[in-house]
């Protein structure tokens, strides 16, 4: 799990390194903010599973290096960090384009496909794609796809941005 959220905020984070495509560049300036607070669903589907795994919650980002991932339902569970943390063993890092390719795709929204370049990212990932609102550029929803062809899609609602939030969410409980 606290990788899966890891790699999420790496990813509405890392962005900015696929600037070469000028909606690209868009998109990222629309998802760059000092605070966030949204909603989530978060659907994970497994071959080995006979329905999928579906939990409900709450995800807060305070610019630069704060995150709470609180999960509401099926069961309740907080991840809170602030600035790098080990991911087995090693220090966690953003992304950037030398990790992936990154292809943009227009219709009823904005779809950007991310395909790792790296070893370590392959051994994770068989693509990432991220669906933003037409009109806002705000991330509604990102899939991450596994080598093995299982996945986890994290739909976001109610975002807000650009707002106050009190530091005591970000208190380890």
């Amino acid at each position: 799990m606290k990788r899966l959220v890891l790699i999420l905020a790496g990813v509405l984070l890392s962005l900015a390194a696929f600037a070469q495509d000028a909606l690209l560049e868009r998109l990222k300036a629309a998802n760059t903010f000092g605070t966030l607070q949204a909603d989530f669903v978060q659907t994970r589907h497994s071959q080995m599973l006979t329905k999928d795994l579906v939990s409900e919650g709450t995800v807060a980002l305070q610019s630069p290096d704060k995150l709470r991932w609180e999960v509401l339902k099926p069961y309740r569970s907080v991840f809170v960090t602030e600035g790098e943390i080990p991911v087995q063993g090693r220090r966690f890092r953003i992304p950037t384009d030398k990790d992936f390719t990154a292809t943009v795709l227009e219709g009823e929204d904005v779809v950007v496909k991310l395909v790792p370049l790296r070893r370590d990212m392959k051994q994770m990932f068989r693509e990432i794609i991220v669906h933003a609102d037409k009109k806002s550029l705000l991330i509604r929803s990102v899939l991450l796809v596994t080598p093995e062809g299982d996945w986890t899609q994290l739909e976001f609602k109610h975002i807000r941005t650009g707002h106050s939030i009190d530091p005591k969410l970000f208190e380890k409980e």
